[in-house]
């Protein structure tokens, strides 16, 4: 009784017949590829039947074999004299070989695309702002407390904020689109100067100059086109929207500045975070929470949440391990 390869196996076995079909006794990629083979016998059948394929495509039981692993209608007539191709099944053979030389290759070539050909993480401490230029030219400019993972592909340029906040340089390439991702957004440009803020329960796109596609993250619903001086937000399972902001506030933690704009506390706690020792959190349980609108340097952190309670109808609470803004009562 002959056992059915899935197809994900029958593919790994094409992509360790194309690497290992000219690789040398002692390569480094031996070892695994052994590994693979003996840790299940599906495994040693499809790479069996895979290289006899590619062997000789023009044995008719070859191409019987082909057309198996394409999981295709066997077109071969078998009579009382010997197993002879009919026309119908010589025309279907070359069209089964046609169709497995391009299945082989697309895999090749998707596999190619996807291998990284360079990959960093940027991150940064409390209070710390990093500059790193990347090997296209491009610059990533990271807030205090960022997280980033960058790769770069063959095809596009990706970038993957975890956390925190980033403004991006963006050097033209109109072969590999520059690709920023977070928990909601998906930003796509080929050459321009914008940033990006991924907070709690929103990002935050602002463009200096050039143009920026912004949408969610995961594509549901039509994307934005940005433009210079355009703020654009995504709230969780929402559309992009435009917002009324001033879009160099984006780029000011770059020159040391903090800038709120009739900002909730919300937003307010997460920015103070990554710049105090201290976590500061907010909470208004429901109630409206105030805006705030202020211009500090970075190193008057301190001075600023102090001065809150004298300026906000809020208090300071001092736990253990955090600063709890909250409403006053």
């Amino acid at each position: 009784m002959s056992t059915v390869i899935p197809d994900n196996i029958k593919q790994a076995a094409i992509r360790w017949y194309m690497q290992m079909r000219d690789a040398a006794p002692d390569a480094p990629e031996r070892d695994s590829f052994e590994r693979w083979l003996l840790t299940d016998v599906r495994h040693q059948n499809a790479y069996r039947l895979i290289s006899s394929t590619m062997e000789d495509f023009t044995s008719t039981e070859r191409l019987k074999n082909l057309s198996d692993a394409l999981g295709q209608k066997q077109y071969f007539d078998r009579t009382d004299r010997g197993r002879k191709l009919t026309k119908l099944g010589s025309g279907m053979a070359v069209l089964l070989l046609c169709l497995g030389l391009g299945w082989f290759g697309q895999i090749q070539y998707a596999d190619w695309q996807a291998m990284p050909i360079a990959q960093l993480t940027q991150n940064t401490a409390v209070a710390q702002i990093s500059q790193r230029k990347l090997e296209d030219g491009s610059v990533v400019t990271a807030n205090a407390n960022s997280e980033l993972d960058i790769i770069f592909y063959r095809h596009q340029r990706v970038v993957h904020i975890k956390r925190g906040e980033a403004i991006f340089d963006v050097t033209k390439d109109s072969e590999r689109p520059f690709i920023v991702q977070t928990a909601q957004a998906k930003v796509t440009v080929l050459g321009t100067r914008f940033a990006v803020n991924q907070l709690t329960n929103r990002v935050r796109v602002s463009v200096d100059h050039g143009q920026v596609q912004v949408a969610r993250a995961d594509g549901a619903q039509a994307s934005l086109l940005l433009r210079n001086g355009d703020v654009v937000e995504i709230v969780a399972n929402s559309a992009p929207k435009h917002v009324n902001r001033n879009a160099a506030d984006g780029f000011g933690f770059a020159q040391g500045y903090i800038i709120f704009d009739q900002t909730d506390m919300q937003e307010v706690a997460e920015t103070l975070t990554r710049y105090s020792q201290q976590p500061v959190k907010a909470e208004f349980s429901g109630q409206a929470s105030p805006k705030v609108n202020a211009v500090l340097k970075t190193n008057e952190i301190d001075d600023f949440i102090r001065g809150l309670p004298q300026s906000l109808p809020v208090t300071l609470q001092q736990t253990s391990d955090q600063l709890v803004i909250q409403p006053r009562p």
